[in-house]
């Protein structure tokens, strides 16, 4: 059961349209995580939740290795977790860096709104193709693994925890103390997640 369906992504990244040009394209990465909500444009993972913006990469979307004249093309860089970076690799359907889906297979830049007709969550947070092309995708970057269930409930948990900070003046004062313990434990376990992921 695939339960109640919900999109992908909080948000649709969009980078900026204009931007100094640089030498490497390391050099965009701080205006890619801006630009891509502090997430994976891929998966939409918090980048805290997976060690912040030190264990994220820049991806290629159209990728280097066959297109060495995108290397530092701004429209073609991806803030990405570095799972869905390694999983994507070098893929590419075409010989051409504009066409990028060829017989429903292939891949869509994150950063246009197609890419949330093709995939979705449901209500536990797992990820789950809508169409031939989605199953493609969720395959080729194992969009079906647990960790992106789990990653969606810990940010789950702390928007009501944030809810919940905003009221803490109508709770009572044994629900408070429950709530502050519940905060704490929660704080405590995304320090131990962030200072892991930097290992």
């Amino acid at each position: 059961m695939k339960g109640f369906p919900m999109s992908l992504r909080r948000l649709v990244p969009q980078r900026r349209s204009e931007i100094k040009q640089y030498a490497t394209y390391r050099s965009y990465k701080r205006f890619l995580r801006e630009d891509f909500n502090k997430r994976c444009g891929y998966c939409d993972a918090d980048d805290k939740f997976l060690g912040a913006a030190v264990a994220f990469h820049v991806d290629h979307f159209a990728p280097q290795k066959k297109f060495d004249e995108l290397k530092t093309d701004y429209k073609n860089l991806i803030y990405s977790c570095r799972f869905c970076n390694g999983a994507k690799s070098d893929y590419w359907p075409s010989e051409c860096h504009l066409t990028s889906v060829i017989d429903e297979e292939g891949i869509i830049d994150p950063c246009d709104s197609e890419y949330d007709k093709h995939l979705a969550r449901n209500d536990k947070g797992y990820i789950y193709p809508l169409t031939k092309l989605g199953g493609f995708i969720h395959r080729l970057l194992k969009l079906g693994l647990t960790r992106h269930s789990v990653l969606w409930k810990l940010h789950r948990i702390e928007e009501n925890l944030n809810k919940m900070d905003r009221q803490r003046d109508r709770l009572s004062e044994e629900q408070l103390t429950t709530y502050q313990l519940l905060s704490s434990e929660y704080r405590s376990l995304i320090a131990y997640i962030c200072e892991y992921g930097d290992k």
